[in-house]
């Protein structure tokens, strides 16, 4: 409950901020929006299953991390002007992106036969989460140690 009463007044907090920064320095109003995007994408991301999909409309939205094979080297190029701060958060979000990528794929694949080709969400999911793995190498930018054996654990099953 402790727990929950934070998150509700660091929402509050931020939303004070923003109304502040409104007729500030325009750059310093954009990181601090994207900062409250990538936050309502943490939300999601914990919030459960039902809102895996949202959360990754919010990362597309963002136009961060790339779902789609054309906006791979338009991201690597974007990353090099994204904040330090901004850096620092990449290898959690991929690791994110790629987990809710994992759980949408069971769950399509429990639906439906995803083996024999014949299923279309699942190959997209796979689709995307090669776009992920494949930005993941590209970045111009030193992970953690574990960055990339997390993600490749993840896309394994998704491969086969």
């Amino acid at each position: 409950k402790q727990w929950y009463q934070r998150r509700v007044r660091g929402h509050e907090i931020a939303t004070g901020v923003e109304t502040r920064l409104q007729n500030s320095n325009s750059n310093l109003r954009k990181q601090f929006l994207l900062l409250l995007d990538l936050y309502q994408f943490h939300k999601l991301y914990h919030s459960g299953n039902d809102k895996l999909e949202e959360a990754l409309d919010v990362i597309s939205r963002l136009q961060i991390i790339p779902l789609q094979q054309d906006a791979i080297n338009h991201r690597v190029q974007s990353f090099k002007s994204f904040s330090d701060e901004l850096r620092r958060c990449i290898p959690d979000i991929l690791i994110m992106v790629m987990s809710i990528l994992n759980k949408l794929f069971k769950n399509t694949s429990k639906s439906n036969n995803s083996y024999s080709g014949q299923n279309k969400p699942a190959q997209k999911i796979r689709d995307q989460a090669r776009v992920v793995m494949r930005f993941a190498g590209m970045l111009p930018y030193s992970m953690p140690g574990n960055t990339h054996a997390q993600l490749s654990m993840l896309d394994a099953p998704m491969r086969y």
